[in-house]
């Protein structure tokens, strides 16, 4: 089945759009002046593991809220309370998935890096939704949370596509020789 290419035009034009380097640049500083200690760098970047772990650490919000929407599809009373704390498990565990998508970001070239910086803007409103969603349902609003949550999941699911043009189509953090990506 040949690629849509619409979908190739807009990662094209994120490949590409240089408007975004002062924001890639700033962000790419800051990552830099955080992970500055080697050890804590290759912590994050997987290297004791023998591969990143940011892939591997992202299955945990996206099975929470992935699993949240079906128990939001089913219902029930029980249910919304579990999909309340699946939310919540996804919400706080996407910060260190993001800490070591920054730290592998920070290493990248540059149409990679402008990839990359719209993967985890994109996902950071996902995450918003999603915690919009926790604090309506902690409110008693199960309609808006459910919505909100629904929402958080069709906007991580775009930012998903982005990771997976970037590491798939872009090849970021994939080595020459079956080394550790990143192990400086």
């Amino acid at each position: 089945m040949p690629e849509i290419r619409a979908l190739r035009r807009v990662t094209e034009a994120v490949e590409h759009a240089s408007v975004l380097d002062a924001a890639v640049d700033f962000d790419r500083k800051v990552v830099t002046a955080f992970a500055r200690p080697r050890a804590l760098r290759q912590l994050l970047h997987g290297v004791p593991f023998g591969h990143p772990v940011h892939p591997l650490m992202v299955q945990v919000p996206l099975g929470a809220w992935i699993s949240a929407a079906v128990l939001d599809l089913i219902g029930g009373k029980g249910n919304r309370k579990a999909a309340k704390t699946l939310i919540g498990v996804g919400l706080v565990s996407a910060g260190s998935a993001s800490v070591a998508g920054y730290v592998d970001w920070s290493e990248l070239d540059r149409e990679q890096l402008r990839t990359g910086w719209v993967h985890q803007a994109v996902n950071w409103v996902g995450i918003s939704l999603y915690g919009l969603s926790w604090l309506q349902r902690k409110r008693g609003n199960q309609a808006s949370g459910r919505l909100l949550a629904f929402a958080g999941l069709g906007v991580v699911s775009v930012g998903g596509y982005l990771g997976g043009h970037l590491a798939y189509r872009q090849r970021a953090g994939v080595s020459q020789a079956g080394e550790v990506p990143f192990d400086a």
